[in-house]
């Protein structure tokens, strides 16, 4: 039997198919050299490119915090007991304890005094120009933690906020530490010398009566 010889076929409308430009090539090859390029030859600004990468990333990282976050449950179907099921999802709450004798002003020329509410102290405070405090003696901008009274007081267990002028806080003040100052002065220089014929010498030295002392020489 004789060999049988496939025809060779000519194809008259063969058309190549073109392979990829060097440009392309390099930027499969690098593409950052190609970004970079790109970037060269158009008008972006670096700093506008960084500042539109950079939003891009916050964005991704506060959608992943926001995907992070654990889950509140279906309030309407928790019960008591749910609470001891660790695949249920409760949060802890924490509070915390206000300082409830805090106070700010809305004028400065005046200071926040805590009174005893018993009549006899109140009086003497009124005497003396001190106010209660009132709900338009606030600064705007403080939330005070504790509600006003009926009365439009601001109690605090026995105590009664008050305010008073700086002017009438200040100089009691310093009266006070003026006593205390002198009475300290005063014993550091204990008479030394008993007065003559002042009193029996059985009876007790006492260094408060310094009428029957003189300092010595």
């Amino acid at each position: 039997m004789g060999t049988y010889n496939m025809p060779e076929i000519k194809h008259t409308n063969e058309q190549s198919i073109p392979g990829p430009s060097p440009a392309a090539a390099k930027a499969v090859v690098d593409p950052a050299s190609a970004v970079a390029q790109a970037l060269e030859a158009s008008n972006v600004k670096t700093s506008d490119l960084e500042a539109a990468i950079a939003k891009i990333l916050a964005k991704r990282h506060a959608a992943a915090v926001e995907a992070a976050k654990p889950k509140e449950p279906d309030w309407t179907k928790v019960t008591e007991k749910d609470y001891l099921n660790p695949a249920v999802y409760i949060p802890v709450i924490e509070h915390e304890v206000p300082a409830y004798m805090d106070m700010k002003l809305k004028d400065k020329e005046y200071e926040v005094v805590w009174g005893a509410r018993d009549q006899r102290r109140y009086g003497q405070l009124i005497a003396m120009g001190y106010e209660p405090l009132r709900k338009e003696h606030v600064d705007p901008n403080f939330l005070a933690p504790l509600p006003f009274d009926s009365e439009g007081n601001y109690i605090y267990m026995d105590t009664i906020a008050m305010r008073v002028h700086k002017r009438i806080l200040y100089g009691k003040r310093m009266k006070a530490l003026q006593v205390s100052l002198n009475q300290l002065s005063n014993r550091n220089r204990p008479p030394r010398v008993r007065v003559k014929d002042t009193f029996g010498l059985s009876e007790p030295v006492s260094p408060t009566v310094g009428d029957f002392y003189e300092p010595s020489a």
